[in-house]
């Protein structure tokens, strides 16, 4: 099924369509994370978003499998890593986890790259390595407070202490995508070298892959429009 809309085809259920509505409702629905009942929806929003990642990508089938055996591996440790309190187990599904969606934004990107006119899919594909890039960057966040415990300071006391207990990436997804906007409430900060640098990184990043990014599907634009006019 495809939602049409003038001049726009299959944009909601096309091939990146789900994967863009379930990653904005992760952002939507990060209020709900203190109720239980929202915090396991949220869970399966997420694992829904890294499945959708699998049908959002066209590759060969023999890295289709590396993939998914990836993507499987890394949520078991994770899970294993949380239910058995092992920080360890937890941080390795964490790095698999985000290879993962590198693997699934970096094939977007080139798909995108290839397209010879835009259409509501690479609408939806472009929106969609956006926020890849500010969810890959939450769990480098989350990786370094791992690494370098107190790399973030918070203005609500405890709430560091209480977020790594928990074992809770959303504080650091809300702190991404504060960072690569640019818009910096203040609210949690950057404390160590590492978490400098990696919040300096993706500021960077945001910025220049809105620009190239604007620059293509404008030129995409004018290069069909004038192929079309001359027919």
């Amino acid at each position: 099924m495809k939602l049409f809309v003038p001049g726009i085809k299959t944009f909601i259920l096309g091939r990146y369509g789900s994967l863009l509505v379930i990653l904005v409702c992760l952002i939507i629905f990060q209020p709900f994370v203190a109720n239980p009942v929202g915090k396991f929806l949220l869970e399966v929003l997420f694992i829904a978003a890294l499945f959708a990642g699998l049908r959002a990508i066209e590759i060969k089938r023999g890295l289709l499998r590396f993939e998914v055996l990836l993507l499987i591996v890394s949520l078991v440790l994770g899970f294993a890593g949380k239910l058995l309190g092992h920080p360890l187990l937890f941080s390795v599904g964490l790095v698999g986890e985000t290879l993962f969606l590198v693997l699934v934004a970096i094939t977007i990107l080139f798909d995108l790259f290839q397209a010879r006119k835009v259409t509501g899919d690479a609408l939806a594909g472009a929106v969609c390595v956006y926020l890849l890039i500010a969810l890959i960057w939450s769990y480098l966040y989350l990786l370094v407070e791992f690494g370098f415990p107190g790399s973030f300071s918070f203005t609500q006391g405890q709430a560091r202490m209480q977020l790594w207990l928990s074992k809770e990436f959303y504080s650091f997804f809300y702190f991404s995508l504060v960072t690569m906007t640019t818009v910096g409430y203040g609210d949690m900060a950057p404390a160590s070298t590492a978490a400098r640098t990696c919040a300096t990184l993706e500021a960077l990043v945001g910025q220049i892959y809105l620009t190239i990014l604007v620059a293509r599907l404008v030129g995409m634009h004018l290069v069909h429009q004038q192929t079309k006019d001359e027919r």
